[in-house]
């Protein structure tokens, strides 16, 4: 280790680096250009007329506009962004402006509102971003924008800037109708048309190993999507189950390709259709009937017929509600109070202490505690550092930029807001902070203080979210994932118990014989299926999550990894398995007894984090023998997990993290 190293080392730990290290994403050419045009034009045209002052709610309302927006189909974006807008910004801004200046009313206002803001983000994605911007517009509200009277102007000018963000949409939307993840799963589904259309030719090899790159492509980007979302997506969630069909599909198209078995140019070219309606929305085509009684074949159409349930437009509907719905609702509602006790001591500091900018304080813990963004204490830090930044930028310009010329700066600032965003939250706190300050500025100038009065103001906000809303409250510091991991395992006991013939009653204590009755109807089984493909996703996305929090529970985290993926297969091995079984193969009453109990002890060992005394015995039946390899994997992999409990550290950096899972995912990707 040379000398830099050991000083770098030593300045910045390893666990910091982590923290601020960059995503690596594509420069978003188009949002920051259309976030250069929601923020600038309403300013140069304010600039003209000798009014800046006037830019500024209509640049806000821009501003609103460009950081909602995280992309989709149109309608979906129109709905955030004006639900964020019309419920969130313009009612806070009303809030804040009608108790602007009453002390200690405005403080248990913000309270309130942050009561209503953490209940709103329990209703899904739009849910969250309304919540969020209700509580960052309402602190807003009590600096000099809330100043601003007849309070309807404030609230028009603002609306009319996200009116102007909502139009700058319309171009790309035009140019390219389908946002990035549609794309990416319609191309697996292209892909696989393909390949189906290869079986038993030279190009098979080819447009297998190109069908592999589709979905590691589409999966990256649909969990990549999922572990930023600020909630539960309905197309996303429709794009997931159409991506979890396909994988079914793909492990049929390989084993008629080895077969040498082409499906009828019908078949593909209803796969083809598929792809179409992923790609545009459309809804999905009908599914033929069996058109083979060969396994792979009645696979096929079976993965197609659920790829088709889970592009239509009643599939998010007909999920059951899940069984832990009054777990989760403690969950929200503990974040509810540890919000409203952070806004109410901001409040209380904001009164009491002598701040110039007080109402950057409500405002900084608004923003940093906002739930389904990631790690509280890496966004404490990340804004913390970027605002100090920042800080020391918006104090240059407003000493070395005044007039027109300002509009350049603008312009730089809010075109990078989107490269920021997709990259670090601490980068986007970077150019974030510096755009704030001059805008706001302009409505009360104050000079190059207005910089440090921010910097001041958000260091001690990011003070109480850590103290108050972090370090009091023991299920912030620790991984979720044993016991998201433990109930998902559960969770697939009981579909193999339900589709290879159990009495879901029994406790695994019984089984069928598999005659293709199974244990519910088909219906029941299907719904099934679907909530625990959902349970795996979401624990896929809370690893991914707990990756940002401190070492002490990310290095362990990572453990924890090959035992995710190792979850996965096992529901894939039983899923193939039902289909057999459902098909009139056999499996014995024991064997799936056995299964059943291998998987509650790995579940048990994963909830309680102490490690199995031996390894469960397993059946030895040649039809069950997918599913007995794949448990038979997961012992070790979940003793290796308890051991991550318990303090072992396998991964210190992210580089690494990245090859253990390339590692343990390897079986996956040699399966397709």
């Amino acid at each position: 280790m040379s000398g830099a190293t050991k000083v770098r080392d030593v300045v910045v730990p390893g666990w910091l680096a982590e923290v601020v290290r960059p995503r690596r994403a594509p420069v978003p050419w188009p949002e920051m250009t259309r976030a250069a045009l929601a923020i600038c034009v309403p300013l140069s045209l304010a600039y003209a007329a000798g009014q800046a002052a006037l830019g500024v709610l209509p640049a806000t309302g821009g501003l609103l506009g460009t950081l909602a927006d995280t992309g989709g189909p149109y309608l979906s974006r129109v709905k955030r962004v004006g639900s964020a807008a019309v419920f969130g910004g313009a009612a806070g801004l009303a809030i804040g402006s009608v108790t602007h200046g009453h002390g200690w009313l405005a403080v248990l206002a913000l309270v309130v509102v942050a009561g209503v803001s953490g209940l709103l983000s329990a209703l899904g994605d739009i849910g969250s971003v309304t919540g969020l911007q209700l509580l960052v517009y309402t602190s807003l509200g009590a600096g000099p924008i809330g100043a601003l009277r007849p309070v309807w102007h404030t609230a028009a000018g603002f609306l009319a800037g996200v009116v102007w963000a909502l139009i700058l949409i319309l171009p790309g939307w035009l140019r390219a109708p389908y946002w990035r993840e549609q794309r990416d799963v319609a191309a697996v589904y292209d892909t696989l048309a393909g390949l189906l259309s290869s079986a038993g030719g030279d190009e098979f090899t080819a447009r297998r190993q190109a069908l592999t790159s589709a979905l590691n492509s589409a999966y990256d980007e649909l969990l990549t999507a999922r572990s930023t979302a600020s909630g539960l997506n309905r197309q996303r969630a429709r794009l997931l189950g159409a991506l979890n069909a396909s994988h079914l599909m793909a492990e049929a198209a390989v084993t008629l390709g080895m077969a040498g078995a082409r499906p009828p140019p019908l078949v593909i070219d209803v796969v083809s259709r598929l792809a179409d309606a992923i790609r545009t929305g459309a809804p999905p085509p009908m599914i033929p009937p069996s058109w083979d009684q060969s396994p792979a074949m009645l696979s096929l159409r079976d993965a197609m017929a659920e790829a088709a349930r889970a592009l239509s437009r009643d599939w998010y509907r007909a999920w059951p509600s899940p069984r832990r719905r009054p777990a989760a609702g403690r969950v929200n509602w503990i974040f509810t109070v540890r919000l409203m006790a952070c806004m109410g001591a901001a409040g209380v500091v904001s009164e009491v202490l002598p701040l110039q900018r007080s109402y950057w304080v409500p405002l900084t813990v608004a923003i940093v505690l906002k739930p389904d963004y990631g790690s509280v204490f890496a966004r404490a830090l990340q804004r913390g550092i970027g605002t100090v930044v920042g800080a020391v930028a918006g104090a240059a310009l407003l000493v070395l930029v005044h007039g027109a010329w300002l509009l350049i700066p603008f312009a730089v600032l809010a075109a990078l807001l989107p490269f920021g965003r997709s990259r670090n939250y601490g980068l986007l706190a970077t150019f974030l902070t510096p755009l704030v300050v001059v805008l706001i500025d302009l409505l009360n100038p104050a000079g190059w203080e207005l910089a440090g009065d921010r910097l001041i103001d958000t260091l001690i906000g990011c003070a109480i979210v850590l103290l108050i809303g972090f370090a009091p409250w023991p299920m912030s510091w620790y991984s979720h994932l044993p016991g998201q991991y433990a109930r998902a395992a559960l969770d697939v006991c009981r579909y193999l118990e339900v589709a290879l013939g159990a009495d879901p009653g029994s406790g695994g204590s019984g089984a069928g014989s598999g005659s293709g009755a199974g244990g519910g109807a088909p219906p029941a089984r299907s719904r099934m299926r679907r909530s625990t493909y959902r349970a795996l996703a979401d624990l896929r996305a809370e690893f991914q999550r707990t990756m940002s929090e401190p070492p002490s529970v990310s290095r362990r985290a990572t453990a924890w990894w090959p035992a995710v993926i190792a979850l996965e297969q096992v529901m894939d091995a039983i899923t193939a398995t039902a289909l057999a079984v459902s098909r009139g193969a056999a499996v014995p009453p024991s064997g799936v007894r056995q299964l059943g109990h291998a998987m509650r002890e790995v579940s048990e060992a994963a909830a309680t984090g102490s490690a199995l005394a031996e390894a469960p015995e397993l059946p030895d039946d040649e039809t069950l023998s997918p599913v007995t390899e794949a448990v038979r994997a997961r012992p070790t992999l979940a003793r290796l997990a308890v051991v991550g409990l318990a303090g072992f550290e396998p991964a210190t950096s992210a580089t690494q993290t990245r090859r253990a899972s390339q590692t343990a995912l390897q079986p996956v990707l040699g399966r397709v």
